[in-house]
This record gives C-alpha cells, structure tokens and sequence, in this order.
C-alpha cells in the first residue's frame, strides 16, 4: 500500500514538473532554471578554485611566506626566465606530438572498428578501452620497465641485431620516453569521439564516391575526414589539453626533462612557494583556454562545421 502512494505522489511530481517546464520551458527564465544546476556545478568545481589560484598567483612571496599585496613578479619572472620558457614550450611541443601521433593511430582504429564491425571491431573496442581499467601509475611504471636500457625493447633489438649496446637508442627519462608513454594514456580519448561520429557516417557515401572515381585518398580527405570532424575535433581537443596538464606519465618517465605540471607540483611540495606555482598553473591553463578557443574559431570558418 505504502509502495502505490510513493508511485502515486512521484507521479503528481513529475506530472506537476512537467506542466511548469511546458509552461515555462520557452522563457529566459525558464531557459535560466533549467541551466542553473550545472551552471552552480561549474562554479563551484572550476570557477571558484580558478580565481583563487589566480589571486594567489598575485601574493609576494618574501622569505618563504606569502605576504598580502598585489604583484605579477611571479608572471615576470616565468616569462623572463629561459628555464620555465623552455619548459613551457616543451611542454606544448610535447602535447602537440601527442595529438598527432595518436591522431594517425586513432583514426584508422575508430574506422576499422566502425566499418569492420563484428568481432573485430569488438576486439579494437576493448583493445583501446581496456588500459583505463588499469591505474595510470601501473601503465606508466609498465612503460618505464619496457623502455629501460635493459627492457624489452632495446633487448629485443638487439636479438635481432639491429642495434648494439653502443647505438641502442635511448628510450627512457628524455622527451621520447614522455611522448610514447602519453600517446598510449591519451590513445582512448581520441578514438572513441571519432568512433561515435563514424557511426554517423552512411558507408553508400564512400561507396557512391568510389563508384564516381574517388581513389581511397580522396575518399578520406573529401567524404571521411568533413563528416567526421566534430568527432576529430573532440577528440584533438581532449587529447591536447589532458596531455598538457598530464604529471604522473612525464614524472615518471621523464626523468631531468621536466614539463610544467610536474615543475608547478615540486614547486608547491619542495619550495612551498604557492604564489609562483599559482602562476606558472594560470599561465597553463591559458594556454589551455586560447588553444580551445583558437580552435573553435578555425571550426568556425570552415564550411558546414561549428565548434566543439
């Protein structure tokens, strides 16, 4: 009995919910209601943390404590200093090889996963999603004993006798080891927006094309890559940007090449020194912002496709 008049009273609910979003729904203020949750969320989760790194980023910092007042000294001296340049660029020189290496993997992934269907593209679906069932520091760490001096790469190399303990490359705790370990971790990130456009994507218009002449390369470059690129955009997009905030990966394989997230962590841990590690976090992060924001703007121009 208890159970019906829940049933019951849920139903007046909704019913009453429904009349006002009927009533309602087309109205700014409606429009307004409806948003305000997630508009509450972001502030919370994102704005508020944001404006206050950046006004710590503002604080002196004197004899390792942080004194009221306003300043970009901090700003300054990340711009002015060669080290924190050069880490900055090779942090966004970094993300950007990423994105592309895991572009010319992802793509050919999603569409076989899309166009061979079956088991095969079952098998490529679970390829790709099972690494993030798997903690990021155990790939990472599975990364770091694969491409050591004595790992089994460099060791099946030189089996084969393609390379000697002389000319064996380094693989590990440089740039290298970095963009190989982020180009696994970020791999799902970009193929499974593009599968979600791929099956979108009718495979008479591949078919229509080849029939009217199209060679493969056409078919990609004309039909395939336009009609997918919400999902490439999506996908670039996610992939640039987690990649330029990543640490525990360029931690552990980095070694002494250090990119700006793990410079900004052992700044706040080591040196306490809040008010730069604020700064060099806000410097990422409009980074961040002006690459999202240049990027829908080029999406923009282009015929047919808005932005992200």
């Amino acid at each position: 009995m208890a159970t019906k008049q829940n049933q019951s009273r849920l139903s007046d609910v909704n019913e009453r919910v429904s009349d006002v979003l009927r009533k309602y729904g087309d109205t700014r203020v409606g429009k307004y209601s409806l948003i305000a949750p997630t508009l509450f969320v972001v502030a919370v989760l994102m704005v508020f943390p944001t404006l206050i790194l950046m006004s710590y980023s503002m604080n002196p910092f004197v004899q390792g404590n942080i004194q009221p007042g306003v300043t970009l000294a901090h700003y300054l001296e990340a711009f002015t200093t060669p080290l924190y340049r050069n880490i900055l660029f090779r942090t966004i020189k970094i993300a950007a090889i990423v994105t592309v290496i895991d572009f010319l993997l992802g793509f050919p992934l999603a569409y076989a996963a899309v166009r061979k269907g079956g088991w095969t593209g079952k098998l490529i679906v679970i390829a790709t999603l099972a690494p993030l069932t798997i903690d990021l520091v155990v790939r990472s760490f599975g990364w770091f004993v694969l491409l050591n001096g004595s790992g089994v790469i460099i060791t099946t190399l030189k089996m084969l006798g393609l390379v000697t303990s002389e000319t064996a490359p380094t693989l590990l705790f440089n740039e290298t080891g970095i963009i190989i370990g982020l180009s696994h971790v970020m791999l799902p990130f970009m193929v499974f927006p593009i599968i979600n456009v791929m099956h979108t994507i009718p495979r008479t218009l591949e078919e229509a094309a080849q029939n009217l002449g199209a060679n493969r390369f056409t078919v990609f470059t004309r039909i395939l890559v336009p009609l997918a690129l919400p999902g490439i955009s999506a996908g670039v997009l996610i992939t640039f940007v987690v990649s330029l905030a990543s640490y525990v990966t360029p931690a552990m394989l980095g070694g002494g090449v250090k990119v700006l997230p793990v410079v900004i962590t052992n700044t706040f841990t080591s040196t306490s020194n809040w008010p730069f590690a604020s700064a060099l976090s806000m410097i990422l992060v409009a980074v961040a912002l002006l690459v999202i924001v240049g990027y829908q703007r080029v999406l923009k121009q282009m015929d047919g496709v808005g932005g992200v």
